[in-house]
């Protein structure tokens, strides 16, 4: 995992933040992980949760789905996937934001797969990080492994 701040603070907390070094990169990383797993499990549930209310995901079909179309869609057009991984993590901050891209590497029940990059931008909102957009740009073959 590849980690950059481009904006690191000099200063100590505030009441309610989160502490800018490794606790925010563990916090988002382990949220990412549960954004995987909720993918994999179409858990509408963590997503309503953990998404902004004016949360925009781009889809891999170039779809614009503000919260409640991409929760929809878990629950009507759920996906079957037999694995999905994630690799080349590199998590970014920029003030109260913070970026994760990466590559995840799936595969669906019905035996199709590929390599998608994503990007999931997370603010500190409310006393806590809450998805605000995604991103997800399927990788032509040619491209895998770049």
């Amino acid at each position: 995992m590849h980690i950059t701040s481009l904006f690191p603070r000099t200063h100590g907390t505030r009441a309610g933040q989160p502490d800018w070094g490794a606790e925010t990169i563990e916090a988002v990383r382990a949220l990412d992980h549960e954004y995987l797993a909720a993918m994999r499990s179409n858990d509408a549930a963590w997503f309503l949760r953990h998404l902004a209310e004016d949360a925009v995901i781009v889809d891999a079909g170039g779809r614009r789905l503000h919260k409640p179309e991409f929760l929809a869609s878990l629950r009507e057009a759920p996906r079957s996937f037999s694995s999905l991984g994630v690799r080349a993590v590199t998590v970014r901050w920029f003030g109260m934001t913070v970026q994760v891209d990466a590559d995840a590497c799936w595969k669906l029940a019905d035996g199709s797969g590929g390599v998608s990059r994503y990007i999931d931008t997370y603010v500190w909102l409310e006393g806590r990080w809450q998805v605000i957009s995604a991103q997800i740009t399927p990788l032509p073959a040619s491209a895998v492994g770049r």
